[in-house]
């Protein structure tokens, strides 16, 4: 009987750990997707800018000026726009915008990484 409960727990826990992953992983795969959707014809796969994004002066997301924002400042311009950029407030909710923000902070790292 003893065992049979500490199965039970054990198994709980294991459910627990993979549904709290795949949520996880879920919203990583939403921010990049939507990443994918608006923001990679002007500021390419590595957030480095596409031909036609340096064309119209979009910044290159893992750069130190662009790092070194605040996240609140990073979604404003994602939602209001800047300059040539367009707002995306009514393409992307506040939880998009937060994950594009994050997605374009492991821009930077993955930048930083590929440098040493």
């Amino acid at each position: 009987m003893k065992n049979r409960k500490s199965f039970a727990q054990a198994v709980s826990c294991l459910l627990f750990v993979s549904l709290f992953m795949s949520m996880a992983l879920g919203a990583d795969d939403k921010a990049k997707t939507a990443y994918k959707t608006n923001c990679v014809s002007c500021h390419g796969s590595d957030g480095g800018g596409t031909p036609l994004g340096k064309s119209m002066q979009a910044a290159d997301l893992r750069s130190q000026q662009v790092q070194s924002k605040p996240d609140a400042e990073l979604a404003q311009v994602i939602t209001e726009g800047k300059n040539n950029m367009p707002a995306f407030k009514n393409t992307l909710n506040p939880e998009q915008v937060q994950g594009v923000v994050k997605y374009i902070r492991e821009l930077g790292k993955n930048k930083q990484s590929s440098e040493k």
